[in-house]
Order: structure tokens, then C-alpha cells, then sequence
């Protein structure tokens, strides 16, 4: 095994397999689960690794591709191996995992060193509360700061909305830059003196007797604003002899003056420039101290303030053996996954780390994988120049290439090859198909600028359908949320019977049956028009048609409110149950008018399988049999940002403040716009890399006849083989009846969930549920809502790198339930007990979840988390009985198994 590796690994090339095995042959090498920091960038991520190395211990022998490459990295005999599966399955199992998103992992350190940083340990991780945090900034300022806020917000011409943007960008980058105090009556002055030079341009050409009307008019100028705007054509010349209208009275005075003005011009922008970054980043440095203290105040904190903190810890407070004691963990291995995505702060808090295993002797080691092709989140941080930058400023990381495609048919690999091997200056290593045939198919498609868009999309899915292609095998992809459900809507409407489902990021508000609903009970609060044609055009009615919904809002509880008007209007789906259980947290209908809007939560999907439309982006990580990929329906949204970050490879080079024609009198200005068109020119094509490497069997493009995103590959209108049919043959695109929902529930209905054998057996995620509900009940000191709510921060800090908010809200319900059961509070109650009581019989040991002693009686209690009853159950418990009546020597025993549900819970008593 290489001991410091980098892997550069195209779409499809292999890069879980190639982790997996790394993690495998690292166990296998005596390294402990817990020292092998194994990150990912999504939750989903790091669950799919922690499964799938759960999952290959498991079948170790059975698939030779992975057995092979586990033997030649760890250098061990396949035989030996295999004798060491078991041991390495129960070591993986019982161990304390170290496979985190690079988020859990930060958040995990400032848990443990929250009071260095100064905020509570049980703080909460949310979204900024844009408005409360803004209006209390602004209460917070002092007079002279006040002023200078309104100052600097009528000079730049900026929304105050505007402005806190900046302030926010510029947390989420921690980066910061000395500034120079400018007196603005410098920039007056300047403006004066380019105004005395100017006016010898125009005094020139007014005089001249060869100048036109043109010429004198481009002079026509009274102020330094007026010459701004007038001369926006002929200022940003070089010479003043390259103005055609100044051509044929150019001479050597004129040029004199024009340079003159230029080099005065130069100065006004160095200056403005100067003030303009100066007063901005006095501002932002009041907003980022209040911040800070805004956030402990209401003990909570955004992703990059938690990101901040730590940097801050690991650079100036703590070192790296004080870290590793806290975290009882020494990190001996990392792994990083999707490295290309990683941002320069997140790769500084990681960098003590890395060096240290870089220049250490002992075993240890470091890997990362990813793919600057597919770096498509510059806008979120992500820095694809790292990749190169780590391995060239570590000399003993070794970088290989993968460049096998093990994903895509032969046409669809050859197809991307000819589309990005010759673009200059954009690295791309030519790929290798195990596969044969597959078919690709480039169309113009006219309708996309008309305005029913979508109608050649539906008739490719009814042509693919008809040609042995699944509807569950097929994918359409989007460059935004509002193309998904602009496609969603009109595909339903297409085709009512079939399964379609949406992975979206879209908020819950934006989906059409919840905006009609919304809309519904504004319009019966506020009685204004416009609500009830919102709700008409949503549904597709005619204007004015009348809309019957006899409910009063004002006396019925909001939860009622909403389901009644939701029935009525025949919009009843998971998003409006979803809106529903929602409603619960809104004292009345007042506030839920006002406040719904501000609802972060996202989309529920329509189904669980079938036709799927998502964005690009969401697609990343994901393949499909067959994609659709739709071209950019309207056009991308110009760069409105005031700054521009310059960075020469990963270090701050500078930071701009974006001033119109700025870019003429300032050469570095000017090199720094061009370095990010070309970086955004690349992200475009990233972005087109990931697209049209999602499909395995079929693909099949639909291009703008102009304006077309595809016109940066100069992709031609082309089909390659034939339609691949789906190897399963099922017909089962038809949709299935509607859910029903019972009214007084207001909820989905609490159904056994199936579960296969082997997903019970597999799922490290149930076993993580299962343990985490353990704890939270072993750690509650009385069995009451206040000892719960402590329990369960005390879980959160400890489980919260396996579990997310949600889960630990359902571990929350769940005890809640067993809180609200009259049977279990009464024989808790008056009662001595005992938490994870540990029994020794016949040699095992045996671990009571509670046990509690009453009335010289003992109760047994066994918790499950599990929605199925089973024989094992109570097997299990009796064994528990027997042991304890055989140690105490009676038979006063009881034992019960309880059965903890999300809405319910109830014991079962084994005799």
C-alpha cells in the first residue's frame, strides 16, 4: 500500500471501490477504526461508505475484484485474509467509527471545546435569522457607526439587504485584508482635478474645425458624472487616436490632454478603490463582532461561524495532542473523499493534521480522491487548486490516475472523449469503457424557447417507453429547482398515471400545492383578490372562478385549518401532510400567515421510485440507466457580487471592490477579472462534465437552437447506436393509488415498515439509532420532559457524527411516548432502578436496560427501537429472567419488552 496517495478519478472510474479498499487494508494492516479519519461532504456520503465497507467485511471471499485488490494493496495472502474476516467484522462493528462529513467532524471539535471558544456546549447548528440578525445589527450600532453605514450604503447606491450580504459572504470565507483609511474629501478632490484635464479634451474638440457633430457630442460634459456616462466610448481607449470619432482631429496636444486625464482618472479609481474597501471592511469587522456575540446570545450557530471558531482554536488555542486526548481518538490514517470540493478553510483546520502524518515516522497515512472536473461548488467555497496544490507541496504523495470507466456504455465514454479531450488548457485524461454499445442522441430541440417547453421532452420519455425502457431506469436532468418543477408539473399533466419523483432542495412554500394552499388562507384572512386568482392560476382554473370554502380559520386550530381547506381544494399530498405536522409549532392562524413564508424546509418527494427529475448538481455522486439532459432554459444569472477574491493557487492574493471600469486605469484589477471569467468559463464545463456522465446505457441531449449552454463543447446534432432497453422488464411505471389520510391523524399512517433479512442485518444506521435511543433513556435521571431534554443534548454530542436533527427528534418522540405511558410510569414509579445493569451468568455477561426494584418485587425492562415484534424478543428477555432469579434467588420477577414507536410506544409482558 502507498502510504501517501492521491487519486485523480474521472466519472465512473471507481473512486468508492478504490476507498473501500484502502479502509479494508488499513484494518487488515492493525490500524483501529477509530484512528482512520475517513471524511465525506454529505451525510449521505459518509453513510454509503460506512454501509459499504460494513457490507464488503461481510462478503469478503465472494467477489474477487475486491479480494484481489485488498490482497495486492496489504500484501497478504487471500488465505490469510479470509481467516481474519470474522475478526475484522466484529473490530469494525464494536468500534467507535471515524467516518464523519467534514462538517460533524468540525462541529465535533468545538463540542469538545466549546467553552475555549466561548459558547455552550448544547448549542444549536440553524440557518442565520436574516432579518432578526440584521434589524438587531443595526440597533446595535452606535450614532457615528450608524452614520457611516448610511454613508457608505448611499455613496455605493446599496440596499442595506445588499450590504449584509457582503458581510455574510465574507464570513463564510474568513478572509480579511489590511485596508487604508481614506478621507472621502480626497476623492472629491480627484475628481476635480480629472475634471481640469478633461475639460482641455473638450475645449480641444469644440475648437477643432475637422471635428463632427459625433465628436463634439461625446465631449458634451458638465460634471465628473456627466463625463463618466459620455465618456463610457472613448475613456477606456488607449489612445485617443483609436476614438473614431476623434481620428480625424487627433493631433499630438490632443493625446497630450487625453493622457493627462487618463493618468489623473488612474488615481481617482486607486483612490476610490482604496475607500470604498476601506469603509466596507470597517463595517464588516463591527458585523462580525456582534455577530458573535448575537450568536452565543441565542446559543446557536451557522455552519461557517462553527468552521471560524475552530480554525481560530486550532491556530492560536489548542494543539494537536490536546485534540487528540479530547477527542479520545489519535487520527493515524485520513481519508478524503471528493477532495476537489474541499474549501481553503476547511482544508487549514485539516492541514495540522495532514502535516503531521506527512513528516511522522510511525504507520500512518494519508489518502484523498476527487475529480477537478467535477468541482461544481465554487460558489459554495469549494477549491478545485488544492488537488494540485497538496501534492505538489508534498513531494512524497505519490498521484495516480484512474482512467477506466466502469459506469457508462462504450458510445456514451467515446462520446464524452471527443467532447472534452481537445478543449484547450482543461486537464482531461481520456477514458476506457468496459462496456459495449449504448446509444447517445444529440437534438435540437425548438420548443425549449417556446412556451410549452417541454412537449418533445414527454414525447422522448413515451418514445423510450414504447421502446422497452423503464420509467424507473430514467432520469431528466435540470440546470435549476424551478426547470424540475416546471417539468414536474407538466409531465403529471402528460402522464397522470406515472410514477414520478423529485430530488429536490427546493423549500417545501415553493411546491404548487402547498403556494395554492398558502395563498387559500391568505386570501380568506386578508379577503384581497389577488390571493384567490393566485390560487386560480396555480390550479389551473379559469380567472375569477369561484372558490367555496366554508371555514372559519379564526376558530379552528391551524393544523385543522389547513387540512380542511387543503380537502376541499383536492391538493392532499405528502407536501401538504408535511405542511401540516409542520403547523403545529404556529400559536394561530396569525402567525402562521406572516411567518409560513420564512419556512426552510425542504420538498418531500412525490414518490419513492419512479421517473426522476433533478438539477445537476444534485445529481453528482449518482447514475442513472437513462438521462434526459435538458439545456439551460433561461439564462444564467450575471455575477451581481461586489467583491472579487483573487487567489494566487490557495492564498489570498487580494480582494477587490468591484467598480465599474475599474478594469481600465488598474492593470492588477483587470488581470483578476479575467483569472475568474476563466475560472467561471471552467466551472461551466465542470458543470456540462458531470451531466453527461450520469447516464450508463442511454443518453440523450436536448439543445437550444441558440443560446445553448452545449455550444461551449460545439456539440453537433448526432445519434450514436441504439436504444438500450431496461433488463427490467416489469411494467411498473403505472401509479399506484392515492395514500389516504385519516383527518383526525393529520399524519402519515404508522405502517410496519418491511424490511429484508439482509438489510436488518446490514444497516449500521439502525444499529447507531438504536444505541443512541439507549443512551438518551440511560442518561435521564427521572423519567420526565426536563431530564429528557438534558439526556438528549448529552446524545446529541456523542452521536451527533452518525445521526442527524431528525433522527434524534424521532429518538425524542419516541421516549416522549414511553413518558406518556400510564402502565410504565406507574411501575417506575416509588421505585429503585438500576440503567444498563450488568448481570455475570454461567460465564456471559448480561446487560439489563432497567431494572427496577418496588415492593419487594423486580422489574425487568427491555427497550427495542425496532417496529416489528419477535419471538427472539422474548427469548432474549427470558434469559435475562433467569439469570436475575437464579442471583437473587426468587421468583417475584416480571419482565416486559418495550416496543418504542414515534407516536406510541407499549410493553409487552413475557411470562
Amino acid at each position: 500500500m502507498k502510504q501517501f496517495l492521491a487519486l485523480k478519478a474521472s466519472a465512473g472510474s471507481g473512486k468508492t471501490f478504490a476507498l473501500t479498499v484502502r479502509y479494508i487494508t488499513l484494518l487488515l494492516l492493525r490500524a483501529k477504526p477509530k484512528e482512520i479519519l475517513t471524511l465525506t461532504f454529505t451525510n449521505k456520503a459518509a453513510n454509503e461508505m460506512s454501509e459499504r465497507i460494513y457490507h464488503t467485511l461481510l462478503h469478503l471471499g465472494e467477489d474477487e475484484a475486491y479480494l484481489n485488490e485488498i490482497a495486492k494493496e496489504s500484501g497478504i495472502s487471500i488465505e490469510t485474509i479470509l481467516l481474519k474476516k470474522d475478526a475484522l467484522i466484529k473490530d469494525y462493528t464494536n468500534a467507535t467509527l471515524s467516518i464523519f462529513t467534514i462538517d460533524k467532524f468540525v462541529n465535533m471539535i468545538l463540542r469538545e471545546f466549546c467553552g475555549y471558544a466561548g459558547v455552550s456546549d448544547d448549542f444549536e447548528i440553524k440557518e442565520d435569522d436574516i432579518e432578526s440578525l440584521s434589524a438587531k445589527f443595526l440597533e446595535s450600532l452606535d450614532l457615528q457607526s450608524f452614520d457611516k453605514l448610511i454613508d457608505f450604503q448611499i455613496y455605493e447606491k446599496k440596499k442595506y439587504s445588499s450590504l449584509f450580504d457582503i458581510f455574510q459572504n465574507l464570513i463564510e470565507k474568513n478572509e480579511d485584508i489590511e485596508t487604508v483609511d481614506v478621507d472621502a474629501t480626497l476623492i472629491t478632490l480627484q475628481k476635480k482635478a480629472v475634471l481640469d484635464k478633461a475639460y482641455k479634451i473638450k475645449e480641444f474638440i469644440l475648437n477643432s474645425p475637422v471635428a463632427s457633430n459625433s465628436a463634439k457630442n461625446a465631449v458634451d460634459f458638465d460634471s465628473f458624472e456627466n463625463l463618466l456616462k459620455r465618456g463610457n466610448t472613448w475613456l477606456g481607449k488607449e489612445f485617443a487616436s483609436e476614438f473614431s470619432y476623434f481620428k480625424k482631429c487627433s493631433n499630438e496636444l490632443l493625446e497630450e490632454f487625453f493622457q493627462e486625464t487618463k493618468k489623473e482618472l488612474a488615481i481617482y479609481y486607486k483612490i476610490r478603490a482604496a475607500y470604498s474597501l476601506g469603509k466596507l471592511f470597517e463595517l464588516y469587522r463591527l458585523f462580525k463582532e456582534y455577530k458573535k456575540s448575537f450568536n452565543i446570545s441565542k446559543n446557536y450557530l451557522h455552519f461557517s461561524d462553527i468552521s471560524n471558531l475552530v480554525y481560530e482554536l486550532l491556530s492560536k488555542k489548542i494543539d494537536k495532542e490536546f485534540l487528540y486526548f479530547r477527542l479520545d481518538s489519535k487520527f493515524s490514517h485520513i481519508l478524503i473523499d471528493e477532495f476537489q470540493d474541499t474549501s481553503l478553510l476547511q482544508y487549514r483546520i485539516l492541514q495540522p493534521l495532514i502535516e503531521e502524518l506527512l513528516s511522522s515516522n510511525e504507520f500512518n497515512s494519508f489518502f484523498y480522491v476527487g475529480d477537478t472536473k467535477q468541482s461544481i461548488y465554487r460558489f459554495r467555497g469549494g477549491k478545485r487548486e488544492l488537488f494540485d496544490y497538496v501534492s505538489k507541496t508534498n513531494p512524497q504523495i505519490e498521484v495516480e490516475v484512474l482512467n477506466t470507466n466502469y459506469r457508462s456504455s462504450k458510445n456514451i465514454v467515446e462520446f464524452v472523449n471527443n467532447s472534452f479531450i481537445n478543449l484547450p488548457s482543461y486537464e482531461y485524461y481520456e477514458q476506457h469503457s468496459i462496456h459495449q454499445d449504448g446509444y447517445v442522441e444529440v437534438l435540437e430541440d425548438n420548443a425549449l424557447l417556446e412556451e410549452e417547453k417541454y412537449v418533445n421532452i414527454a414525447k422522448k420519455i413515451s418514445q423510450l417507453m414504447q421502446s422497452g425502457v423503464n420509467s424507473n431506469d430514467i432520469a431528466i436532468l435540470t440546470y435549476t429547482n424551478d426547470d424540475v418543477l416546471n417539468i414536474y408539473s407538466y409531465l403529471k399533466k402528460m402522464f397522470p398515471t406515472l410514477k414520478i419523483s423529485t430530488e429536490m432542495t427546493s423549500r417545501l412554500v415553493n411546491q404548487e400545492n402547498i403556494k395554492a394552499l398558502i395563498n387559500m388562507v391568505k386570501y380568506l384572512y386578508f379577503k384581497e383578490e389577488i390571493y384567490k386568482e393566485n390560487v386560480n392560476a396555480i390550479l389551473g382554473k379559469e380567472p375569477g372562478s369561484e372558490l367555496k370554502i366554508d371555514v372559519d380559520i379564526k376558530q379552528k386550530s391551524v393544523q385543522e385549518t389547513l387540512y380542511n381547506i387543503a380537502k376541499v381544494l383536492d391538493i392532499v399530498d405528502e407536501n401538504i401532510i408535511r405542511v401540516i405536522e409542520l403547523a403545529s409549532s404556529y400559536k394561530n392562524i396569525v402567525d402562521f400567515v406572516y411567518e409560513i413564508d420564512k419556512l426552510e424546509t425542504p420538498i418531500e418527494n412525490q414518490e419513492q421510485y419512479g421517473l426522476q427529475i433533478l438539477t445537476i448538481f444534485k445529481s453528482k455522486g449518482l447514475e442513472f440507466h437513462t438521462v434526459l439532459l435538458v439545456d439551460r432554459i433561461k439564462q444564467k444569472n450575471s455575477d451581481k457580487s461586489s467583491l472579487l477574491f483573487e487567489y494566487e493557487g490557495v492564498e489570498l492574493k487580494n480582494i477587490y471592490y468591484k467598480i465599474s471600469s475599474l478594469e481600465n486605469y488598474n492593470e492588477e484589477y483587470k488581470k483578476a477579472l479575467e483569472k475568474e471569467k476563466s475560472l467561471n468559463y471552467e466551472d461551466e464545463l465542470n458543470i456540462l462534465y458531470v451531466a453527461l456522465t450520469r447516464a450508463k446505457k442511454n443518453m440523450v441531449v436536448f439543445k437550444k437552437t441558440k443560446s445553448s449552454v452545449f455550444d461551449l463543447l460545439d456539440l453537433k446534432v448526432q445519434t450514436l447506436g441504439e436504444i438500450v432497453k431496461s433488463s427490467n422488464l416489469t411494467i411498473n411505471h403505472e401509479k399506484s393509488e392515492k395514500v389516504i389520510y385519516k383527518p383526525l391523524n393529520l399524519g402519515l399512517q404508522d405502517k410496519p415498515m418491511q424490511i429484508e433479512d439482509d438489510e436488518k442485518e446490514y444497516s449500521l444506521y439502525s444499529r447507531y439509532f438504536g444505541i443512541a435511543t439507549h443512551y438518551c433513556l440511560e442518561m435521564m435521571n427521572e423519567f420526565n420532559e426536563d431530564s429528557l431534554n438534558k439526556a438528549l443534548n448529552l446524545t446529541k454530542s456523542r452521536f451527533s457524527s452518525y445521526l442527524g436533527d431528525s433522527d434524534f427528534l424521532n429518538i425524542r418522540n419516541r421516549v416522549l411516548a414511553l413518558l406518556e405511558n400510564e402502565k410504565f410510569l406507574s411501575l417506575v414509579s416509588d421505585g429503585e432502578y438500576d440503567k444498563e445493569q450488568a448481570l455475570i451468568y454461567k460465564g456471559e455477561l448480561k446487560i439489563i436496560d432497567l431494572l427496577v426494584k418496588k415492593d419487594e418485587r423486580y422489574y425487568i425492562f427491555d427497550y427495542k427501537t425496532t417496529k416489528e415484534e419477535s419471538k427472539e424478543h422474548e427469548i432474549q428477555v427470558s434469559h435475562y429472567k433467569n439469570a436475575l432469579k437464579d442471583i437473587i434467588n426468587s421468583s417475584n420477577i416480571s419482565t416486559y419488552i418495550i416496543y418504542l414507536k414515534e407516536k406510541e410506544s407499549f410493553l409487552k409482558e413475557v411470562n
